[in-house]
C-alpha cells in the first residue's frame, strides 16, 4: 500500500541496484537543501527527533497511522537513511533540523 500511494504522490518505484544507474543530474548532493523534505516531512522528523512514534505523529498532527508511516518511510528514502534513528541522524549532519 506504501508503494501506491508514493506513486500517486509523484515518487518513482525502482529497485535499489537501478537507482545507481540514474543519470547523475538527478543524484542527490551531500549538501543542504531546502527542497530535500516537503514541509509536512520536515515535521514529521522534528517528532522523529522527539523519539515520536508513528502513532504519536499521527495524533499530534492530525493525519492516519499509515500516513505518518508513509511519511517516515519517505524521510528514510530521501535522507538514503537504514530506519528512523539514522533519519534523525542524517537530518542532524545535513543541518535540516538541530537538536
Amino acid at each position: 500500500m506504501l508503494a501506491m500511494e508514493a506513486v500517486s504522490r509523484g515518487f518513482v518505484i525502482m529497485p535499489r541496484d537501478a537507482a545507481g544507474r540514474v543519470s547523475d543530474s538527478h543524484a542527490p548532493s551531500d549538501s543542504p537543501r531546502d527542497d530535500v523534505l516537503t514541509a509536512r516531512e520536515l515535521e514529521v522528523l522534528r517528532l522523529l527527533a522527539e523519539g515520536a512514534s508513528n502513532k504519536l505523529i499521527a495524533r499530534r498532527i492530525g493525519i492516519s497511522f499509515h500516513t505518518a508511516k508513509f511519511h517516515v518511510a519517505s524521510i528514510a528514502a530521501k535522507l538514503d537513511a537504514t530506519g528512523r534513528t539514522d533519519a534523525v541522524a542524517q537530518a542532524v549532519r545535513l543541518g535540516l533540523i538541530l537538536l
